[in-house]
Formats: structure tokens, sequence, C-alpha cells
């Protein structure tokens, strides 16, 4: 099932860098997140109900959901608005995409997961296409803070992905994901409260509106939906190393739409992170890997 959700993440998420760069036509940076999040949970608790699942969570799960929604969401989207804010969401928001070394550090020390030989050398793959696109942006030199806070959304994220496949959520991931994103709209409203004087809206901008939409239904409620399905079925590891294909997406739709360019190192960046994907994927037993 994963090779049918994986590429609706991967098109959702590495689409959303040229949407999220139209989105800030209509809306500043930290009021499109505290528009999109909400939103997106109420579309999974409105697609949740269609579907007659469940849509209030056990009273056991609400810490774990709080918890998990806190590092996946809120504090995930802080870090990296922030950074993008500093360094400009152009190729420096790749940093995001040291997560999976994340991801694999966590799920060996809390979920005893094995770091095999092929995660291992994924790893050394993907950090080195994350360091050849990095060393191209001067922007991450001059912005240090930047690169910390951007770091720091990638650690979140990674954790939030173990905490996730710690705790096992019960009940349906869609309507987890859902309340995921409404209480990590909590700690994101508190920052825009003190961004506001720096925050504007233009319902004026169409294009920018159409972003948000798109960024609402596909980017979080889709790509979300789907995540925490490919959570269940693989290990933590190998489920956050899934998602380097992002910022391959990420560089072609921006170039295509916005009009990026795409370097040499930035295709050999892209070689190896099909590389890592495919040593991790690229066979029958991979869902099985556990320990």
């Amino acid at each position: 099932m994963s090779r049918f959700l994986l590429p609706v993440v991967w098109i959702g998420w590495g689409i959303a860098y040229p949407f999220m760069s139209w989105s800030l036509h209509a809306a500043d940076l930290f009021s499109t997140r505290l528009i999109i999040l909400p939103l997106s949970g109420l579309v999974l608790l409105t697609a949740g109900a269609v579907r007659g699942v469940p849509l209030w969570p056990e009273r056991s799960m609400w810490w774990p959901l709080a918890i998990t929604g806190l590092f996946n969401m809120g504090l995930f989207q802080i870090f990296l608005i922030s950074g993008i804010a500093l360094l400009g969401p152009s190729r420096t928001p790749i940093i995001i995409y040291t997560m999976p070394a994340w991801s694999s550090l966590f799920a060996a020390l809390m979920l005893k997961e094995r770091i095999t030989v092929r995660i291992a050398l994924s790893l050394i793959l993907s950090l080195i296409a994350v360091a050849l696109i990095i060393s191209q942006e001067a922007a991450v030199r001059r912005a240090p803070i930047g690169t910390l806070l951007t770091l720091l959304a990638a650690i979140s994220f990674g954790y939030g992905t173990v905490l996730t496949k710690r705790y096992s959520l019960r009940g349906d991931p869609g309507v987890n994901a859902a309340w995921q994103l409404l209480l990590g709209t909590l700690p994101v409203l508190l920052v825009w409260l003190v961004n506001l004087p720096n925050a504007y809206f233009h319902p004026e901008e169409t294009r920018g509106l159409l972003a948000l939409a798109f960024l609402i239904l596909i980017s979080n409620a889709l790509a979300y939906f789907c995540w925490f399905r490919i959570i269940q079925i693989l290990p933590a590891s190998i489920a956050s190393l899934t998602t380097l294909v992002v910022p391959c997406v990420g560089f072609a739709s921006s170039a295509l739409l916005i009009g990026g360019t795409i370097s040499w190192l930035d295709v050999i960046a892209l070689g190896l992170i099909v590389s890592a994907v495919t040593l991790v994927l690229a066979r029958p037993q991979a869902a099985k890997e556990r320990q």
C-alpha cells in the first residue's frame, strides 16, 4: 500500500514550496500557517465523518495526540517558518531533509530499530546530497540563526515521527492527523500573536488564495492523511527516508512554476537522494525490517 501512498506525500509536500511562495501574496508566513493548520484539521475531520469513523479520541489518547501534535505540527511549523523568514524560501529549507537522520537516531534509541547497512548508507548519501544543496546557498552562511531554526524544525519532525510510532495511536490515522493539526495550532497561535504587528492579509490576491487552498487540501490534509498511514506500515527510520524524494519534487516544481534554477550540483544531489530512497524501498521485505 505504501507504494500508492508515498507519491501523494512526495507531490503534496514537494509542490508546497512554490505554492508557499504564491501564498505570501495573500498573507504573511505566520498567518498562512494559522490559516492552513486548523482548516486542514477540519477537512480531515469532515472526511472522517463522511467515512463514518469515530471523530472523538479515547481519553487515553489525548496526551499522545497533544505531544505528537506539538512536535509534528506546532514546533515544526514555528521553526520552519522562522527559518524561512530569515533564509528565504529557496534551497535552504532543504535542511529539513536531514530529518531522516534524526528519525533514525531517535528510532534506534526509543524504538530499538536496528540501523542496517542499507539504512546507514542511505543516510550517508542523503546527508551528502543535503550538504551539496546547502553549499550553494550563500544565505545559509550569512544567517546561522535561520539555519539553526530550520535544523530544529527537522529535529522536531523527526522526533515527532518516532513518537507517533512509539505511541501506536489508536483510532483512524486521518482523524489522529486532524487532531494533531488542531492541537498543533495552539503554539503557532501564540507566535502569531507576537508577530501580529507584521501580519497582513490581502483577500484580493486570487493566486495567493488559490495557493492557500492547495496547501490546505493537498499539502496538508491529503498528504498527512497518507503520511500517518505510511508510519503505520513502515519502520520510522525507513518512513522518514522516503521523504527525501520531496526536495526533488520541490526543485522541479519550483523551476517549472516560479522559474527557479537547477545546477549540476542539484542534479548530483537528486541522484544521491534517489539512490538513498531506492536502497531502503527496493526490496520486498523492506516493510518488515523491524526490531
